[in-house]
């Protein structure tokens, strides 16, 4: 099947595309077959005969995205953006390498919301737009991006999870508390947001509860030390020197 499967793409290569459209389709076939450096040649060749083409620009980018060469492929995809700025996917793509390879985050925040002007109701640009004004630091905002994922996507983990994260850092321990609640709602083990819970409680020096949830990580994770000794520390508190096996 492998063999077969080679055998088809060189032959693909042999047919040696004299056009702008020849080698545009060699290079999706290829990047269909994960081939990136054979695709990225191909796509470069079908930019030589149309160089203000938005879709090769754009899949040039991610063929570089695919081979780790994420500057390359911001480049490719800014190009593409240019060329078409009224377009969603370019602007999203960038901000998420710009997010998740670069943690550029104010690169990434423009990008998103340029996804955003031509997608507005998209869930995942936005909620991408609260990550990253989280990782700036810029909890209100990220806060406010993160309930408009929520208000998309009613029953999504991620998006309860983050509220309760900026609500920690907005001090807002008892709605921090209710998000966290809804994500384990949904992923009842949750290891985050179990820990979470178990920070929470011992901060508001509510030990008990604090013992509840370290407990429950122990039950069903091999828990770092860090955590053991927080569970220790609650125990002490309360008078009681033995942990529970």
């Amino acid at each position: 099947m492998v063999a077969t499967k080679m055998n088809e793409v060189y032959r693909v290569l042999e047919c040696r595309p004299d056009s702008y459209q020849g080698w545009y389709n060699q290079a999706s076939q290829l990047r269909e077959r994960n081939l990136c450096q054979d695709a990225l040649y191909s796509y470069e060749r079908a930019i030589e005969y149309h160089p203000q083409d938005y879709f090769a620009w754009y899949y040039r980018g991610k063929v570089l995205e695919e081979l780790t060469r994420y500057k390359e492929a911001i480049v490719s995809l800014h190009t593409a953006c240019d060329i078409e700025p009224d377009n969603y996917w370019g602007w999203y793509d960038q901000g998420y390498i710009w997010q998740k390879r670069l943690e550029n985050h104010g690169e990434a925040i423009k990008c998103f919301h340029c996804a955003l002007n031509h997608k507005p109701r998209d869930y995942w640009a936005t909620f991408r737009l609260g990550k990253s004004y989280y990782h700036q630091q810029k909890y209100l905002p990220a806060l406010d991006y993160i309930q408009k994922a929520l208000n998309l996507r009613h029953h999504d983990y991620w998006s309860y999870y983050w509220q309760g994260e900026c609500q920690q850092m907005l001090k807002q321990w008892e709605n921090a508390k209710q998000s966290y609640l809804q994500a384990l709602a949904i992923k009842p083990d949750d290891y985050w947001a179990l820990l979470q819970m178990a920070t929470i409680y011992q901060r508001q020096c509510l030990y008990g509860d604090a013992i509840i949830y370290y407990e429950k990580l122990r039950e069903v994770y091999e828990v770092e030390e860090k955590t053991l000794q927080q569970l220790a520390t609650c125990y002490q508190i309360l008078g009681m020197r033995r942990i529970k096996n």
